[in-house]
């Protein structure tokens, strides 16, 4: 990975083949500092998992994809999840016959780059566990 420009609180992050996405990005954010931040991007991949919330069961329904995509577009945040540093990110993925499939990404390896733009804030944000939904949601 790249930080191929730095403007006060953002980042434009070049990742490479073979890098994973989220931890990738996790390790940068640790390295900097960084808990509490907004990320968009794109690019390509060539594995992919992604998971939907079932919030009647309140558990994630996973799917691998090993194939080639376009990266259309990736959002996500940064905060503090049970003590550690966690990168949440969505994402919409395109397949050569145009095709999308789309959701909460658990995993994103790199096929040809990712351009990340990191956009940091100032102070920790933490996700704290709600009953309701079991999902852990940003707090102020």
């Amino acid at each position: 990975m790249d930080v191929v420009s730095k403007n006060k609180n953002r980042y434009l992050l070049r990742l490479d083949p073979g890098e994973e996405l989220l931890s990738t990005i996790q390790d940068f954010c640790k390295d900097k500092n960084i808990k509490n931040a907004w990320l968009e991007g794109i690019g390509s991949s060539d594995l992919v998992v992604l998971a939907y919330y079932n919030l009647n069961k309140q558990e994630y329904l996973k799917n691998e994809y090993k194939e080639r995509m376009e990266i259309m577009s990736i959002l996500g945040n940064i905060a503090i999840k049970e003590g550690e540093l966690f990168c949440h990110a969505h994402g919409v993925f395109g397949r050569p016959d145009m095709s999308t499939l789309g959701g909460h990404i658990v995993k994103c390896v790199v096929s040809a780059t990712a351009e990340i733009n990191l956009t940091t804030y100032s102070g920790p944000v933490e996700r704290l566990k709600d009953e309701d939904t079991g999902l852990h949601l940003i707090c102020s």
